[in-house]
């Protein structure tokens, strides 16, 4: 279990991922937080951590439509080059 602070608040959580650590992950919120609170000076940590919660969603959800966008297109290719493979053993059998 790891101790973590996120916005001078401390908490004990327990990680679920092997590739990536709760201190990274606790840090990375810490840095959102702190830098919607220097935008939006009079923001109470609740709402801040509302508000960096949608900015990391969005991020993630940003990422997970590229990787999406870059699989097709890798598929895409993955076949096109299958194919003219197929075309190539075809000449070579006749």
């Amino acid at each position: 279990m790891a101790k973590i602070q996120i916005y001078g608040k401390t908490y004990s959580l327990k990680s679920s991922s092997d590739q990536v650590s709760m201190e990274e992950v606790a840090a990375y919120v810490d840095a959102k937080m702190r830098e919607l609170a220097e935008v939006r000076s009079k923001t109470s940590s609740t709402d801040l951590a509302v508000l960096a919660a949608l900015n990391i969603a969005q991020e993630l959800m940003e990422l997970q439509k590229q990787t999406d966008a870059n699989d097709t297109a890798h598929e895409e290719k993955i076949g096109q080059m299958l194919e003219a493979l197929e075309n190539e053993m075809e000449g070579v059998e006749k």
